[in-house]
């Protein structure tokens, strides 16, 4: 088969089954294979935005280990799957996460994080949906995290 014939034949192959998938979706009444718990985020991008990317990724810290005052050109979504862990957003009260729940960061908010005290390692799942062709993260020099 040449290179041409096979591309289309997957490309054909690939719409059915994006087709098939879409079809499975309608008749389950649009229920989703994994259920979503309580601590399921929504985020809407506004109509007109600028084109988004998102990144997925996760890490890890070790007690005393703090993330750094940054901000994001959109918004962070993450999950402790490990640990307790002590987020700083300006201008809101720090919070602490446990494991099992999750929490957001609204578009350029300063914010900072680290382990919570007594929690040991921390284990995050980090989601970010920032605008197409800016950097992950933006450095800052606030100091949220009180010494």
């Amino acid at each position: 088969m040449k290179t041409g014939a096979f591309v289309i034949a997957a490309l054909t192959l690939a719409g059915g089954a994006i087709f098939g998938a879409g079809s499975a979706v309608a008749q389950s009444g649009g229920v989703m294979a994994v259920a979503q718990g309580p601590n399921t985020q929504n985020y809407d991008i506004p109509t007109g935005s600028k084109p988004q990317t998102v990144i997925i990724t996760t890490r890890d810290f070790k007690p005393g280990e703090t993330v750094g005052a940054h901000i994001h050109n959109g918004v962070e979504m993450t999950q402790v799957t490990q640990g307790s862990f002590e987020i700083f957003i300006k201008g809101q009260p720090p919070k602490v996460i446990k494991a099992g729940e999750s929490f957001m960061v609204p578009r350029e908010a300063v914010h900072d994080g680290r382990p919570a005290a007594g929690s040991g390692p921390v284990h995050v799942a980090v989601t970010l949906v920032i605008d197409k062709g800016t950097v992950p993260r933006t450095p800052v020099s606030d100091v949220l995290i009180p010494k």
